[in-house]
């Protein structure tokens, strides 16, 4: 195992606002994408994204180095719902993972993480999301062409504004099955049609990554210099990448945002 490169870097100049973790311990590798919370509900005063990803992070530390994706997923499942109270509802705090385990060769999914092996993208991108951020576009198109510019559409994006209902009532779908459906780690049980397992072998190379990256790439460097010019040339997120939100004005980037980079 060798790892080459890693990095993380938070969507706001403040560390401790970062909700994406990155661990790399003898058995597993994960990069952790809390979810950020639309009810602004905090746990001990930290967001619920950020207390779920911790709790995924001390989960897969513990973990049997031999346990399968499910038993995984269910030992990570169980440590989100320890940050609720007895009989609360589950779902505050929820996060995606993407992990690759050592002893089994395999790199699992939960959630929109995304990865490259040996070049090849999987992006796992939700349907919710797509269907989102198309409609989004929609929106800022139309307000485009009623004469809206980019910066006043970056200051009230009235994209957003149209399709947060659907983002603070997505929920509903969460670990269900069926269209529209998406896997989470948020305390509730994951169905195993949302634990996706690709299979790989040595010599593989490997990226993990957040979706903080518009385009994930073989090299840090390559990602980094893509994102900056979308950051330039496309702050709304909706031209030919698209996103359920577009940089906000004192964030200095899209999204929280991990890379590492390793060969099995």
């Amino acid at each position: 195992m060798e790892i080459i490169e890693d990095f993380i870097c938070g969507k706001k100049a403040l560390f401790s606002k970062n909700e994406d973790l990155l661990l790399n311990t003898y058995d597993f590798i994960a990069v952790v994408d809390g979810v950020s919370a639309k009810n602004g509900r905090l746990f001990d005063g930290v967001t619920g994204g950020r207390r779920a990803a911790e709790k995924v992070c001390e989960a897969i530390v513990v973990l049997d180095k031999k346990a399968c994706a499910e038993k995984a997923v269910e030992k990570i499942t169980q440590a989100v719902a320890e940050l609720y109270e007895e009989n609360e509802p589950k779902g505050a705090a929820a996060a995606g993972a993407i992990i690759f385990s050592r002893a089994r060769n395999e790199i699992w999914s939960v959630g929109d993480c995304q990865c490259l092996i040996n070049g090849e993208l999987f992006s796992h991108e939700k349907e919710i999301d797509r269907i989102n951020s198309d409609m989004r576009a929609l929106v800022l198109e139309m307000a485009k062409r009623e004469g809206k510019t980019q910066e006043e559409l970056l200051q009230k994006d009235v994209g957003r504004e149209f399709i947060m209902p659907v983002l603070e009532n997505q929920h509903i779908f969460a670990n269900k099955t069926g269209r529209f459906s998406y896997g989470v780690l948020n305390g509730t049980t994951v169905p195993d049609e949302h634990i996706i397992i690709h299979k790989v072998k040595a010599g593989d190379e490997i990226v993990l990554a957040s979706d903080g990256y518009p385009y994930l790439k073989e090299t840090l460097e390559e990602s980094e210099k893509l994102l900056k010019e979308a950051l330039i040339n496309n702050p709304l997120c909706d031209g030919e990448y698209r996103s359920t939100k577009g940089k906000a004005e004192d964030n200095i980037s899209f999204d929280d945002r991990t890379y590492i980079r390793f060969k099995v």
